[in-house]
């Protein structure tokens, strides 16, 4: 269409590479023969594409018409949070114009960047308020799955806090002007300083222009739709508005121009693509130059003392995180209970936005290291709820042996951590060497200084990290397995799991805890913004997981009825013998290919087929739960109800005699997690009297207001 084609006289579509999903299929192969005359589709399938030769192989998929509706995890409060926010802001009638500058006050020196008085006097307006608060709650009433208590709790507390909300979300972007003007003025007073030496002056000019480049682009949008920092744009990137396509809370890089006739840029990917793409001394490919990431941008802190850094423990057993606090030690980890060791041996550093230098010549070392990259590390931290972990877990049974724990969490917290070259000397000796005064990445130790990169003499060892919100479930084997088989069943349940619920390969990631040498368990998480909401049903729909375990077996290249090897892919000419490009090798697990073998999950898959998922509400296994259950009945009859649910596989209530003050009543059990609030009597004969019938009809209308079906 941009090259003028009359799209109704379209013949021929040609595909470079196989869409995504069935739906991109259906749309882009559609725009030939919408006059009725008879057209050609033809597709490209990349032999080096697991996704390309997955449906070049099994075609009916992907071209006999058949798209699954969209999957979104509508209950994700970080998705509700923004869409309560665009109510608002609607309600406010604030115009937010094309750049910060127009909200912010940018008088002074140095400009205290707060909100402008008729801005802060429109997102304080308790009118504004109460109207946000109506159309929400009317839109949040529409959606089946959401709780009527928690939504009117994540409502409230949106609501309650929306204009400190908005006035945070301009946090970045003053410290990238606060930052750009430090540095335009310090390296001015260096070009005018007469004892300094040439050199020095022309580092100075040179950093100069670039700090006053960085500043027109945050205040200067010459184009709305190209620019990160329009203002609309903006505040979706940060998470305050619903972002849709855009990355959210993305790491920017300042790449300069490469001629005069050229404009500087801000290049921003996803936190956790840019902790290794942006992380210290990487090259970037952008515009056909190459640019090395050689400084960091520094929030400009009152006490001059560096970049803010913290210190974590993590667990050498299970992966997850312990931030340490002057007030609290972890001494055993939270979630495993296994003994802790030092937190790492260097402070962390969030990675926030950097500088790039072009950079037109690496070397033959350099080559090597950026092939090779860093050694990334993850971790995992459970949000908490009236003081537990906020989780829901189940066990997977197989024959009656419990051979695997699910461990599903709802924006639980992970961490992206840096820990170095993956190629580096010493394996014990964790981060990178930052300037803590101007911010630049020190050389690696097998290079020669750099003189365009001149270090001061206040340098720090730091480990970069990035955090984000994600759904993930844990998938944690209950019977010995070993290394080889842990990394072909992370490949395996990865790729299933994408076929069975149709998910692009971006929308799903899978890694290993506590780390690639130690894999104990697979973590699984949701890359997509708000999440596909596909993790949560392997934990709470029971045929789910046996789904994903067929399609695994097909993928690896069995019959999954029998079990029986065939050997190859549908349509191939060779056979496989541990992994091909047709089951579990991809571009993405390249460091693994030597240790995937599709023959030694083989029994694990069969066992799947045919498991069974116990569910648990809380964090506590199913078995542990049903005991304390059982424990606060007060009459053989409530045990006799319990026995039935718990033999029947259904879900067990979350907690029993529990006192609601509001209704003054004590349902024998409750639920009260995951979308689910209901209140259980388990009545005897004394309740059929008149008075206690009466009684506890006036209670039940109580809990149904309070939210709890009865």
């Amino acid at each position: 269409m941009e090259l003028g084609v009359d799209i109704a006289e379209l013949n021929v579509v040609n595909m470079r590479n196989v869409p995504p999903t069935p739906a991109n299929y259906a749309q882009r192969s559609g725009r030939a023969g919408r006059s009725g005359q008879p057209a050609l589709v033809f597709t490209y399938c990349s032999s080096g594409s697991p996704h390309d030769q997955y449906f070049f192989k099994r075609p009916e998929r992907m071209v006999a018409g058949a798209v699954s509706p969209p999957r979104l995890d509508v209950t994700n409060k970080d998705l509700l949070r923004a869409h309560i926010h665009a109510i608002w802001l609607a309600e406010t009638g604030v115009d937010l114009k094309d750049t910060l500058k127009e909200i912010l006050d940018m008088s002074g020196d140095p400009p205290s960047l707060e909100l402008l008085p008729e801005v802060r006097q429109h997102i304080e307006s308790t009118t504004a308020q109460q109207a946000a608060r109506q159309r929400a709650a009317q839109v949040l009433r529409t959606i089946p799955e959401l709780d009527d208590t928690d939504a009117e709790e994540l409502l409230n507390l949106t609501i309650q806090n929306v204009a400190h909300a908005f006035d945070q979300t301009c946090t970045r972007w003053r410290e990238l002007y606060w930052s750009a003007l430090k540095q335009a003025k310090t390296q001015e007073v260096i070009r005018r300083d007469p004892t300094r030496s040439q050199s020095d002056k022309r580092q100075a000019e040179r950093l100069r222009r670039e700090a006053l480049a960085q500043i027109d682009l945050l205040t200067e949008v010459s184009s709305p739709a190209q620019s990160d920092f329009y203002s609309y744009r903006y505040f979706a990137t940060e998470g305050f508005l619903p972002g849709y396509s855009f990355p959210r809370l993305p790491l920017s890089a300042f790449i300069p121009a490469r001629r005069a006739t050229q404009h500087d840029n801000f290049l921003s990917r996803p936190r956790f693509l840019a902790i290794s793409e942006f992380g210290p001394r990487a090259i970037i490919y952008h515009e056909g130059s190459r640019y090395l990431i050689n400084q960091v941008i520094m929030p400009v802190t009152e006490d001059e003392d560096g970049p803010l850094t913290t210190q974590i423990k993590q667990c050498s057993h299970c992966g997850y995180i312990h931030p340490v606090k002057p007030d609290v030690n972890f001494d055993l980890c939270e979630r495993c209970g296994e003994q802790l060791e030092s937190p790492l041996s260097q402070p962390l550093l969030r990675l926030q936005n950097v500088v790039t230098r072009r950079r037109d010549r690496i070397n033959a070392d350099e080559e090597e290291r950026l092939r090779l990259g860093y050694e990334i590390r993850t971790g995992v931290r459970f949000s908490n709820r009236d003081g537990t972990m906020d989780v829901q877990t189940a066990i997977v049974q197989v024959d009656g042996q419990d051979i695997a724990r699910l461990t599903y969490a709802q924006t639980a917290t992970l961490w992206r951590i840096n820990l170095g070259w993956a190629r580096r000397k010493n394996k014990h000796q964790h981060g990178f060497v930052l300037d803590i005064e101007r911010g630049y990445w020190a050389k690696n130790e097998q290079n020669v200084d750099d003189p365009d990169d001149p270090m001061s003499e206040r340098t720090k060892r730091v480990i970069p990290y990035v955090e984000d919100s994600r759904n993930c479930l844990l998938f944690e084997p209950l019977v010995k397995i070993e290394l080889q088989e842990m990394a072909s069943l992370q490949a395996a349940l990865k790729r299933a799991i994408e076929a069975v619920f149709q998910l692009e390969d971006n929308e799903l990631a899978a890694e290993p805890l506590p780390d690639d040498k130690n894999r104990r368990i697979l973590l699984l998480y949701e890359a997509s913004e708000g999440g596909a909401g596909v993790l949560r049903r392997l934990v709470n729909d029971p045929q789910a997981l046996r789904r994903v375990a067929e399609e695994a077996l097909m993928i690896c290249h069995f019959d999954p009825k029998t079990g029986e090897d065939l050997g190859r892919a549908p349509r191939s000419n060779e056979d496989c013998e541990a992994a091909c490009y047709d089951c579990l090798l991809s571009y993405g697990n390249q460091r693994e290919h030597a240790i995937l073998d599709r023959k030694s999950i083989h029994t694990w898959l069969m066992g799947l087929t045919r498991a069974e998922v116990q569910i648990s509400p809380g964090q506590s296994p199913r078995e542990d739960h049903l005991t304390k259950l059982m424990n606060l009945c007060e009459s053989e009859l409530e045990r006799d109800w319990l026995s039935k649910v718990s033999n029947s596989g259904l879900r067990l209530p979350d907690d029993a005699q529990v006192y609601i003050e509001a209704c003054q009543t004590r349902p024998d059990f409750v639920y009260n997690s995951g979308g689910i609030y209901a209140a259980i009597y388990i009545d005897g004969s004394h309740h059929d009297y008149p008075n206690r019938h009466a009684r506890d009809q006036q209670q039940s209308e109580c809990m149904e207001d309070y939210g709890y079906r009865v």
